[in-house]
């Protein structure tokens, strides 16, 4: 029996690759909720800079560069979960064909 006692329900399991699956979801869920937050964050931030650039031409293109980078960002998150899906399709990874985007619940 494979148990993580710092895990929600220590996620008690006879079989290694479905222990596997749940740390790889574990992990992808936290990388894809923190890339999010720091999207949400940085494009609340390059909008106050649009508000507050006072007509500045430097600080409207860091406006600009912020709100861009923030946008890839986001595009590269949900890049890199269609590639791990693709990859799991591909070569018949389990761990990465069942992958999911989750939501946090409290």
């Amino acid at each position: 029996m494979i148990c993580n006692p710092l895990l929600k329900n220590c996620l008690q399991s006879e079989d290694p690759t479905a222990y596997t699956n749940n740390v790889i979801q574990g992990i992808f869920s936290l990388f894809f909720i923190v890339g999010v937050v720091y999207f949400i964050w940085h494009f609340i931030m390059a909008g106050y800079h649009f508000i507050s650039n006072e007509g500045d031409p430097k600080r409207i293109e860091v406006a600009k560069n912020e709100l861009t980078f923030s946008i890839v960002g986001l595009a590269v998150i949900f890049s890199v979960f269609a590639a791990l899906k693709f990859i799991g399709a591909v070569f018949g990874i389990q761990g990465l064909d069942a992958l999911q985007i989750t939501w946090p619940t409290l």
